[in-house]
């Protein structure tokens, strides 16, 4: 947007001076800008590059005779699901297309203009868009040098305006997660009149490595509290934009759905998403994938004496020593499409999604070679 546009009454200042939406290098996009995909690893998104369950595709095959048809508005079997393995009231779960939809709502039920918001970064890129659509007053706290959460920070950044504190844990893109001794902090300094709510995008990575139980820990806390989370990651499910919301209690479910549309998950993602909970054999082996993909990056960072950041996820992140949006482009011509940090202060950094032994090996051999060209 140029500044010497005239502003126009029928559309809020704020988006008109926002930037542009960020479009992101899908498969799709770079075909269209003239990539042969076929020949571009996708390690840039954090998208999965392990397939889902064949269970999932078994069930959207079985279900694509009822496009014709409305979803389920609340996704009653999911929902039992969900409630059987939390051990919390199917009232409190809302479902949305991706988590996305349910953390823009969570901050649009809380949030006046003006009001509060806590928030370390750097983090997933969409919430400073969020936050600023929402015209918060927002704080962001800056990540310790090691890539954990300032938890001093963020308490002694809630005022008497804060309304919402938000983290996400395994947080993106740094790759570590909350402890179970850091969780504890959060819940007994965060006001109860505060909603604390919790991105957990890569929950199943998190667990995998020994992370805490938050909904466990969250159900001691009095004040409200609200978990998102996503399929788009350990279930191999980006395309299908369906997650879910746990929240303390109904009323503040029922707020949370009031801001989503009534049909707003897609009849296919309900049963791929009801096939994936139920295969939990996939989801170890997927896990187990990753994690072995995950040492050989991080060993291999390692090696071109890099020292990358500590990581739970799909992902390694890691600081380089020249500009990150130079390196992806170099990459992107040699086949890898990887992802440069947007955030102020952070241009020296990347991130790699965790690919096979094969595509993570060939990474670490262009990254190499784009850093001793550099």
């Amino acid at each position: 947007m140029t500044t010497t546009r005239e502003f126009v009454p029928y559309i809020r200042r704020t988006l008109q001076e926002m930037p542009p939406k960020f479009d992101p290098p899908t498969e799709g996009f770079l075909r269209h800008q003239g990539f042969d995909t076929e020949a571009v690893r996708p390690m840039g998104l954090n998208e999965s590059m392990f397939p889902p369950s064949p269970k999932v595709v078994e069930a959207v095959r079985s279900r694509v005779h009822m496009i014709n048809r409305y979803p389920d508005a609340q996704c009653p079997h999911l929902t039992d699901i969900v409630t059987a393995r939390e051990g919390v009231p199917g009232e409190n779960i809302v479902w949305g297309n991706g988590s996305e939809e349910l953390i823009q709502g969570t901050i649009h039920l809380s949030l006046a203009p003006g009001d509060g918001m806590v928030l370390p970064v750097p983090t997933f890129w969409g919430y400073r868009a969020m936050v600023r659509a929402a015209e918060a007053d927002c704080a962001y706290i800056e990540m310790l040098p090691d890539g954990k959460v300032d938890i001093d920070g963020v308490l002694g950044a809630i005022g008497n305006k804060t309304r919402l504190v938000f983290c996400v844990t395994p947080n993106n893109p740094s790759g570590g997660y909350l402890d179970a001794d850091a969780l504890s902090r959060l819940i007994d300094g965060i006001p109860d009149s505060v909603l604390f709510g919790i991105d957990e995008a890569y929950a199943e990575f998190g667990r995998h490595a020994g992370g805490p139980d938050l909904i466990a820990m969250l159900k001691k806390r009095r004040g409200p509290w609200v978990v998102v989370r996503t399929f788009s990651k350990a279930y191999a499910m980006a395309g299908m934009r369906i997650g879910y919301a746990i929240c303390s209690d109904g009323d503040l479910a029922q707020a949370l759905r009031k801001t989503t549309c009534t049909f707003n998950v897609p009849i296919l993602a309900q049963a791929a998403a009801e096939a994936a909970l139920l295969d939990t054999e996939h989801l170890n082996k997927l896990l187990d994938w990753v994690a072995e993909g995950r040492a050989q990056i991080t060993e291999g960072l390692k090696a071109m004496g890099l020292d990358p950041f500590p990581s739970v996820t799909n992902f390694v992140s890691v600081k380089i020593p020249v500009n990150g949006r130079d390196v992806t482009v170099a990459l992107l011509d040699r086949g890898y499409q990887i992802h440069a940090w947007p955030d102020p202060g952070y241009e020296n950094f990347i991130r790699i999604t965790v690919g096979n032994r094969d595509d993570n090996a060939g990474c670490l051999v262009a990254l190499k070679e784009v850093l001793a060209a550099a």
